[in-house]
């Protein structure tokens, strides 16, 4: 089932880093870098989280990879790739002699059982919609051990993008797993490491639940040659939940790479204490940007009241004109943000429209749009021509201060139009169960 929303794009966060020049903690070429949370399992098709992104992705490898600095399609798996004259066929060439991390060959019908995974109602994969155009799930088909083919419903804008984010899976050991239904058992953090196999630079060593996951350089990798790649034997790494201990762990030189995003006041606050051996870059505007979204999805249970004021335009625009985008990136992001002018971020040059502007407040304005749909004012509370009031709830992921602020700046944004706004800040795996299954929330506030 497809979601329906709308999202109000407020903000784009910027990009930072930080990283140790001190020696690595472990051993010479071992890098070490802190998560704030396990993945959720070994197996990308499986979860969206950013853990799991993160390990993942030096586990596995995909087709072909979007390369985020010039922001344009590479080879990967795939030596090259071909449209057909009429857009409805994409045929990749896969490199020959590549193996998995545990010395299997590699082939096409690899590619096509991942597919198969993929689009599986009983993996019930959050990648699956990624995988379809129109409705109609995007299937490979093999024609030789190094050609795999894909017909496409129709011609489509940057269609080869989406094999970025889809990792091989090895048949040769999933195949009795998908066909039993213990695929996610298999591929989850209980399995045994040597079952976890995979095409990426890097395979599982070791794992010690909520402490620390170590990977070893991938043997049999197909980017390994005369000048060995990759260039590190290893990568570690620890679970460390709390922002300040990871940058405690950064100035002791037990960490060498903060690898999520940095938090605008942590960026400041290392800017102006300049700790020796540490070197922070501002990258710039980022692909992040802060959305808050109103649930149109029709099986939702919510009131039908609220599904009426949520499916007018004229009340999403009302919202999103009562919110002063500016002052938040000024108090909320230390200046670090930039207001949004439009879905895409400045950073994403391929789909970016330049000719957007962004968005003033304009409270008279959004009173005017909720005029026209009905609404009006009681000892200046908003109530719809029905006479409910408007009260509704954003829900966003507990444990950040940010989002916390953020929600702070709507819930007074919106006071100004006679909306009561309560802030629900909720546990992650609750909070998508909410957003992916149940569809029971009004509104949501996330990145």
């Amino acid at each position: 089932m497809r979601h329906g929303l709308f999202f109000c794009v407020l903000v784009t966060v910027g990009g930072f880093v930080a990283g140790c020049a001190s020696p690595p903690a472990v051993d010479e070429g071992v890098l070490r870098v802190a998560l704030s949370r396990e993945p959720a399992t070994w197996n990308r098709l499986l979860a969206a989280d950013y853990a799991t992104h993160v390990v993942t992705e030096q586990l596995h490898a995909p087709l072909i990879r979007l390369n985020h600095e010039t922001q344009q399609m590479e080879p990967a798996l795939a030596e090259s790739w071909e449209f057909s004259e009429d857009g409805g066929e994409l045929v990749f060439y896969l490199r020959p002699g590549v193996r998995f991390s545990d010395g299997e060959p590699f082939t096409a019908d690899d590619v096509a059982f991942t597919f198969r995974v993929l689009h599986d109602p009983k993996v019930a994969s959050p990648l699956k919609d990624s995988a379809m155009i129109d409705g109609e799930n995007i299937v490979a088909h093999v024609i030789d051990e190094t050609t795999v083919s894909f017909r496409l419903p129709r011609r489509t804008a940057a269609v080869a993008r989406i094999f970025d984010s889809i990792r091989i899976l090895p048949e040769h050991r999933l195949a009795e797993s998908l066909a039993a239904g213990t695929l996610a058992a298999d591929t989850g953090l209980g399995a045994p490491i040597e079952n976890i196999v995979g095409l990426g630079a890097f395979r599982l060593r070791e794992h010690v639940p909520g402490q620390r996951i170590v990977l070893e350089r991938n043997p049999h990798y197909f980017r390994s040659g005369d000048d060995e790649y990759p260039r590190l034997s290893g990568i570690v790494f620890d679970v460390v939940p709390d922002t300040n201990a990871q940058v405690l762990k950064l100035r002791a030189g037990e960490l060498d790479l903060l690898v999520e995003p940095i938090a605008p006041e942590t960026f400041r606050q290392l800017r102006r204490e300049s700790p020796e051996g540490v070197t922070l870059k501002d990258l710039g505007p980022s692909m992040i940007s802060e959305r808050l979204w109103f649930n149109l999805n029709p099986p939702s249970p919510i009131d039908a009241h609220k599904k009426k004021w949520f499916g007018d335009v004229r009340f999403r625009r009302a919202v999103s004109l009562a919110i002063d985008r500016e002052n938040m990136v000024r108090v909320v992001f230390g200046g670090l943000a930039s207001v949004a002018s439009g879905p895409v971020s400045p950073a994403n040059h391929f789909w970016r429209d330049e000719s957007l502007q962004p968005l003033k407040r304009d409270v008279d304005k959004a009173r005017r749009l909720l005029v026209d749909a009905g609404f009006r004012w009681e000892d200046e509370n908003l109530c719809d021509r029905d006479g409910n009031p408007v009260r509704f709830t954003i829900i966003t992921n507990a444990g950040s201060d940010q989002r916390r602020k953020e929600g702070a700046f709507i819930q007074e944004d919106l006071k100004d139009l006679g909306m009561e706004v309560v802030l629900a800040p909720i546990e992650g795996s609750a909070l998508l169960a909410r957003i992916t299954g149940t569809f029971d929330y009004d509104a949501c506030l996330l990145g």
